[in-house]
């Protein structure tokens, strides 16, 4: 797919989004998509045809064309950061300038009414003509300096394309001319009567006071669009401009758009990591916080990725270039950023459709005001300045901003804490989902499973791991690594598999050793066998046949009566149980543990305060489905399915209610697309990141919450400017056209129009501001734990914290493997108030930021089966 960014020159409210939008379609052809956004002034045109160069531009020149057809320009890109500073420093000299003559204005025009001196040649009726030009003379330079308003406006007008330029244009327009008139009258004059009563109709001061009054609001907008702007903005400066490459030896400083792919490239402490690539030597410790939203570092050692935009906090290494360009994370992330501040929400379509017809109707209203009170009163003075009034107090640019202003922010405060949404419909979806279905390996539990248990029927425990290791080294489930991994620790080479067969939802078998070896569930008749069965009594101590450095259970037994038990007794306790066969004749089982994440469950009852309903699809038997989904406190589950299972149950459940599916691998991809909203794990897999709506670039269920809690935020206040843009509009007109004056004797001025004008779009834009401190926690109950704090960084970002954390070395004794690495890792994670554990076997230590206390940390270690020797803080 193909994505086209130009900027678009001369919008300046929601019509001119519409006459913008209707100039393009004109253009593309049937399939392209596009967008119009009003907040970053561009177009973003997306295709899947393929473009050539010559095609591009021809497409290039019929957009630039069509575009200023209806009064607008089409730039080469979106204004940069510079630009953007550059042009609100000349709004805001032209404003202090327009000011200071309007001040004057307002000086002459009034000062004598309130009793301040004005000099006697033009005070009376000698002085009058002196008076009136003296005003014009003031009102024209705010009139040169903001001559872009008559610009655009009546350009518009022309183009049969009217937008609030046009109603400033028109309305101070009309006062200006209308003062001119008056000087005309007051010069031909005679009668002191005519000429007191002319100089009250003299109006430069509302001119000027309209003209001066938009351009505050206008300069005050700008800066809060580009504070909304600026999240997006920055992850594309985190790039460094240059980097260190390794060529012949030599460390070489390059700038960073010569890096090529295969390119060695060495980065220190301090330095930020200039493109993504694999680790080929050394170590070192990474802050990921840029891209994912997680505070911790992350470890890096050889054979790990790096990502552009990290920074790297301690040691050093060398890098081969992966990805650079446009092709590295970083790349990505603000290209979806981009494209989905550049999207529209449904909720805008309200925007949209009055939009096209707002400017139109409001000239009509203020033609219509000029007719009546001219009928009802024929006093012409009064019936112009309602007029005016109604063209300067609506406010379509209000209309404009209230959506994407809100999309934009919120886009940008998801990014910051790794939510990464691929366009406005998702972010607006996700507030009506009712149920959230979740995925069990990857997703609710860590998704590093590992072998725990071997039990052997008429087999060796060597044989039966050797023979489930050569099968499952040509698999690629995650399950299988498991066996694999373990398979690997104990023998240096494994026998060869032939004829290998993936069994989608059941395993994987092949020929090894000239028998038939499956590794996977149960068939249905076993099954049956298996479900029929109660957990017998297992008196039999765990053998070692592998040595002291194998750390899963291996129980061997003669008789094959007892497979259904333990296979049975396995799944009660929560664990995955692979079956081995060997030409259809079970063999062995292998238990395989994968723990749950430590945040599923106060994710999975933070969803349930917002009354979501909260459920699990896994192809996992009944048993360990059941025991997972109580752990993590889950309102129920789906056992035993296969991918399109899953997508089917997610197909009906979204016939009922609104759902979002939250998965990682590429068994979930379909259930991901089929989902109202699809939500990936930032660490699955392409296919499901691919299939997403929502993308999280951590790996943590408190993501989802975040989501949640971001979307239904921002369609709150979406709801709040949308409101207070049509019932502003439908007070102030009315007001401002005089319907009340027979009541109340109400008749707004045109300079409080303006005001009020200016006023309106602030406040929308200001209100979607707040989305950059708006709390992302559902559950009041977590920031009560006391376990926790709620912790407010600098940017106002929310990070769960573990309250009075220390750091602790414990020297560990009876380490043989890594194996027993994560033995040791898994019991001193298991230890409440742990944040982080650092397990090394050359130094014989753990490294562990807790809560708890050392005499906690020592009885974990124990209780695995270590020595801990000494403890330092």
């Amino acid at each position: 797919m193909k994505r086209i960014q130009y900027g678009i020159k001369g919008m300046s409210c929601a019509a001119c989004v519409s006459h913008v939008e209707r100039a393009v379609q004109k253009v593309l052809e049937q399939g392209d998509a596009f967008s119009v956004s009003l907040l970053t002034n561009s177009v973003v045109i997306t295709t899947d045809r393929e473009i050539d160069a010559s095609e591009l531009q021809a497409l290039e020149a019929k957009l630039a064309a069509s575009v200023a057809s209806a009064g607008y320009e089409l730039g080469k890109e979106q204004q940069k950061k510079t630009e953007t500073d550059r042009e609100f420093q000349k709004k805001r000299t032209r404003l202090i300038i327009s000011a200071a003559f309007t001040l004057a204005i307002m000086y002459f025009a009034m000062g004598g009414m309130i009793g301040l001196p004005i000099p006697s040649f033009l005070k009376g009726t000698d002085g009058a003509i002196f008076m009136a030009l003296l005003q014009l003379a003031l009102c024209l330079p705010v009139v040169v300096l903001n001559f872009k308003f008559f610009k655009n406006g009546f350009s518009a007008l022309l183009h049969r394309a009217p937008n609030m330029d046009s109603l400033i244009a028109v309305g101070s327009g009309a006062s200006l001319v209308y003062g001119i008139v008056a000087i005309v009258m007051i010069a031909a004059a005679k009668d002191a009567d005519v000429i007191h009563s002319w100089m009250h109709d003299l109006y430069f001061e509302s001119a000027a006071m309209i003209l001066t009054l938009v351009s505050l609001g206008k300069l005050l907008e700008s800066r809060a669009k580009d504070k909304a702007a600026d999240a997006v903005r920055s992850l594309a400066t985190l790039t460094p401009k240059f980097a260190t490459v390794l060529r012949d030896g030599t460390q070489t400083s390059i700038p960073v758009e010569e890096v090529g792919v295969g390119d060695l490239l060495l980065i220190r402490a301090g330095e930020l990591i200039p493109v993504d690539g694999e680790v080929v030597s050394g170590d070192a410790t990474v802050d990921e916080s840029a891209l994912t939203g997680e505070s911790m570092p992350v470890e890096k050692a050889v054979g790990s990725t790096v990502r552009a935009a990290c920074v790297l906090t301690s040691g050093a290494v060398t890098v081969r270039a992966t990805g650079v360009g446009e092709d590295t994370s970083l790349a990505r992330i603000v290209r979806l950023l981009e494209d989905a501040a550049a999207s529209k929400a449904p909720i805008a379509r309200i925007a949209d459709k009055v939009s096209a017809i707002f400017v139109p109707a409001v000239m009509a209203i203020s033609a219509v005001t000029v007719l009546v009170w001219m009928i009802l009163t024929g006093n012409v003075e009064k019936a112009i300045r309602s007029a005016i009034a109604v063209l300067v107090i609506s406010c379509p640019c209000a209309l404009g901003l209230a959506t994407p202003t809100a999309i934009t922010v919120a886009i940008g405060r998801g990014a910051r804490h790794g939510i990464l949404f691929r366009n406005a419909e998702a972010l607006e979806k996700l507030c009506h989902v009712k149920t959230v279905v979740f995925d069990k390996t990857g997703t609710v539990t860590e998704g590093k499973p590992s072998l725990t248990d071997l039990y052997s029927y008429g087999e060796s425990p060597e044989r039966v791991l050797k023979l489930a290791g050569a099968v499952e080294q040509l698999s690629a489930h995650p399950l299988a690594f498991a066996v694999q991994n373990a398979a690997e620790s104990v023998f240096e080479a494994l026998p060869e598999a032939m004829d290998f067969r993936s069994l989608v939802g059941i395993g994987a078998e092949a020929v090894v050793e000239g028998k038939l070896c499956r590794v996977g569930k149960p068939d249905a008749d076993m099954r049956a066998l298996i479900d029929a069965q109660s957990v017998l009594p297992n008196d039999a101590a765990p053998v070692t046949p592998f040595g002291a450095d194998f750390c899963a259970r291996v129980f061997e037994f003669e008789d094959r009566e007892r497979v259904f038990s333990d296979f049975y007794a396995l799944e009660q306790s929560g664990k995955t149980a692979v079956l081995v066969t060997l030409d259809g004749a079970p063999v062995g089982i292998l238990g395989i543990s994968d723990r749950i994440r430590s945040d599923s469950n106060a994710a999975a009852k933070a969803l349930k305060t917002a009354s979501v309903e909260t459920l699990m699809l896994t192809g996992d038997n009944e048993r360990t489905a059941a025991f997972v989904a109580k752990e993590a406190d889950l309102d129920g589950f789906y056992a035993s399915l296969l991918p399109e299972d899953k997508e089917r149950i997610v197909r009906e459940l979204s016939e009922k209610a609104p759902v979002a599916m939250v998965g990682d691998g590429i068994n979930d991809a379909p259930a991901l697309v089929r989902a109202d909203v699809g939500i990936a794990i930032g660490a699955g897999t392409e296919i499901a990141i691919d299939s997403a709506d929502v993308v999280l670039s951590r790996s943590s269920l408190f993501g989802v919450t975040e989501a949640y809690a971001l979307s239904r935020a921002t369609i709150r206040i979406i709801k709040q400017n949308l409101f207070w843009a049509l019932f502003y509009n439908a007070i102030c007109i009315p007001i401002a056209a005089g319907v009340f004056y027979p009541l109340f004797g109400w008749q707004l001025s045109p300079m409080l129009g303006s005001a009020a004008m200016s006023f309106s779009s602030v406040c929308v834009v200001t209100n979607a501001l707040r989305l950059r401190r708006v709390s992302l926690s559902l559950s009041p109950s977590l920031k009560s734990d006391p376990n926790l704090k709620n912790h407010i960084n600098e940017q106002g970002e929310t990070e769960m914290l573990f309250a009075k954390t220390k750091t602790y070395t414990l020297s560990i004794e009876g380490m043989m493997c890594q194996h027993c690495v994560a033995h040791v890792k898994k019991a001193l994670e298991a230890v409440k108030g742990t944040k982080s554990v650092d397990v090394s076997l050359e130094q014989n230590s753990a490294t562990v930021t807790t809560s708890a206390s050392p005499d906690d940390l020592t009885k974990a270690v124990t209780d695995a089966g270590y020595s801990v020797v000494g403890v330092k803080e």
